[in-house]
């Protein structure tokens, strides 16, 4: 660690903040969304490299060299984890073993992530879309699951004005996601 400070810290330092952006953003794909665990990945990593900086003869290599580092961390806590899941998998009894088993899931296939992650997006979009009242409404009662009397409070406007809005709201939603379904089943056709 003193040769990488020895070496050239300023460009070490220039060359992962140019380039920190979008090493995050792979971190956060390869473990999977996690943000907690995308920071770690990432600090672990810009560390590795910090540590390795004397070895890098070219500086116009320098971003995919951080990410093969980046990758390779991301590998070796991969490693790991499934090491010490196979340490504890051992370590169970018959009948925990047999709980475990019938409690497994598969995971879904890259094909199912996709669809939810869109499906999730399109939830969302049509909630930003709807008219500010109805979203507050809705998100009150069926995202947050506040009665509609508390939700009525928070508002301030009559209970039966926040059931109008989480009607209006529902077939809004209701309908934006129809279309965007249709436009999705269309696409698939093509």
């Amino acid at each position: 660690m003193r040769r990488a400070h020895q070496v050239h810290p300023r460009a070490f330092e220039e060359l992962v903040t140019e380039h920190l952006d979008s090493l995050y953003r792979t971190a956060l794909r390869l473990v999977g969304g996690g943000v907690a665990d995308a920071e770690d990945l990432l600090q672990d990593a810009v560390l590795r490299a910090f540590e390795h900086f004397g070895q890098l003869r070219n500086q116009d290599a320098g971003r995919s060299w951080l990410f093969a580092i980046l990758v390779r961390t991301n590998l070796n806590r991969v490693r790991a984890a499934y090491r010490r899941s196979e340490q504890l998998t051992a370590d169970l009894s018959d009948g925990a073993f047999e709980e475990a088993l019938a409690a497994w899931q598969p995971s879904a296939t890259p094909e199912e992530l996709f669809e939810r992650r869109e499906s999730a997006d399109r939830i969302v979009k049509a909630l930003d879309d709807l008219n500010p009242e109805l979203r507050a409404a809705v998100v009150l009662t069926d995202v947050e699951g506040f009665s509609q009397r508390e939700a009525a409070q928070m508002l301030e406007v009559p209970e039966g004005t926040v059931a109008s809005r989480v009607f209006r709201a529902r077939r809004d939603l209701r309908d934006a996601l129809s279309e965007g379904t249709q436009a999705l089943r269309s696409r698939g056709r093509r």
